[in-house]
């Protein structure tokens, strides 16, 4: 049964209404992965006429989450992050991405200084959704082009976030932009 985008949204906002913390965003993530084996909106959003990089497709007037639609057009690795404040859903449309969850193991007082250690990795597939909570450290592996549906719970670019470096022990804050 054909899934759209503004089907997905009502659903993510029913969602949000009943429960916004971790409930919630699981629920949200279940419908995501309705949405991200839509042909349709695969064809719409992530098609082979998109170019590389990320494109917001939807902002909730209620709640303030952003669909994004990503594409990626060669392999890619990112260091790991986390979105401060706002928590992301990941969904995975064409091929897939490794994904690594990290663990500061230091006590945050020195600034510009970060211990991690990788505390979970796993594949995300084609037609899977994964929920990172507020502050999750998390890093993208794709050795592959790719497609995926990222929503955030609010403009990241806005939004203080962390980018780290484990083999230099270092973190670095992303102010929002202004």
């Amino acid at each position: 049964m054909p899934y759209s985008l503004e089907q997905f949204c009502e659903d993510a906002r029913a969602s949000l209404r009943k429960e916004t913390g971790p409930a919630g965003l699981e629920s949200l993530a279940r419908y995501l992965e309705k949405l991200i084996v839509d042909a349709d909106f695969v064809a719409e959003y992530l098609g082979p006429d998109k170019r590389s990089g990320a494109e917001t497709i939807y902002i909730d007037p209620e709640f303030d989450f952003r669909v994004m639609a990503h594409t990626n057009r060669g392999a890619s690795k990112n260091s790991p992050h986390c979105h401060g404040p706002s928590w992301v859903v990941y969904g995975m449309a064409i091929n897939f991405v490794e994904m690594t969850e990290w663990e500061r193991h230091d006590d945050g007082n020195v600034e510009g200084v970060a211990a991690l250690v990788p505390t979970k990795k796993y594949t995300l597939r084609e037609g899977e959704a994964h929920v990172y909570n507020e502050g999750v450290i998390h890093s993208l592996n794709r050795p592959l082009e790719t497609r995926l549906v990222r929503v955030t719970g609010c403009d990241l670019d806005r939004t203080l976030r962390y980018r780290y470096d484990p083999e230099k022990g270092t973190v670095k804050v992303l102010e929002p932009a202004s």
